[in-house]
């Protein structure tokens, strides 16, 4: 019987990504604004690219995590705006 740790290494890549994203976003946007949205949407776009262009099925899969968080960050930049704007007015 041999153990598959696809399953494992995936849910752990997305976990720690998004965590890394959450801390990443907040700190981003409360020193640079909505300036690093678009560095982490082509940062993404390139990482999707790669996990295409991959041979292997779990380095692709990683890195297509990867991207999608990255995209993803790129779009909470803008809510993340929002919501400390709420914060200071409110």
């Amino acid at each position: 019987m041999s153990l598959e740790w696809a399953g494992v290494v995936l849910a752990v890549t997305t976990f720690a990504t998004i965590g890394f994203g959450h801390v990443l976003v907040r700190r981003l946007q409360a020193r640079y604004g909505t300036r690093p949205a678009i560095p982490l949407f082509l940062a993404g776009g390139a990482v999707l690219l790669c996990s295409i262009l991959v041979a292997g099925d779990l380095l692709s899969g990683v890195l297509g995590i990867s991207a999608v968080t990255l995209i993803w960050d790129g779009v909470e930049i803008y809510r993340q705006e929002k919501r400390s704007k709420r914060e200071k007015t409110g």
